[in-house]
């Protein structure tokens, strides 16, 4: 096929915190992989209202992990990297680590420890945006 060019549907649509830079980070790992263009990513932050998908609210978008499949059916938090996990070349056969009884558990552990500390950071940023946005009208 054409290079950059979508010609199919995406399997999955992912919505992700575009603010949060380890978020980033991965977005970026996962987007290189995906050269077959499966995966739609959408960026929470930047996302008008009127583009949040039916029935989701931004902050709960924000609160867990989301990915969409095409035929409308969402896969949230651990769920929601396995899904990537099947979507991308080289994962496919990992993703099912996540149907481990036990493995599962232990990343929905590790998944919460890190939701609680990206809502901390994301606090924090918003308080230093606001502390400079503050300075900058004072001057």
């Amino acid at each position: 096929g054409k290079q950059g060019i979508v010609t199919s549907t995406p399997a999955i649509t992912v919505f992700h915190d575009g603010d949060c830079p380890v978020c980033r980070a991965e977005i970026r790992f996962y987007s290189r992989i995906d050269t077959a263009q499966a995966i739609d990513w959408r960026d929470i932050t930047r996302l008008s209202d009127d583009a949040l998908p039916d029935g989701k609210t931004r902050e709960e978008l924000l609160g867990r992990f989301h990915v969409r499949d095409r035929d409308g059916s969402w896969h949230i938090g651990v769920g929601a990297f396995a899904r990537i996990w099947r979507a991308l070349p080289g994962f496919r056969h990992a993703a099912w680590v996540f149907s481990v009884p036990g493995i599962r558990q232990l990343a929905e552990v590790g998944y919460r420890g890190f939701l609680a500390w990206q809502q901390r950071n994301r606090r924090l940023r918003a308080t230093a945006r606001a502390k400079s946005a503050e300075r900058s009208a004072q001057t």
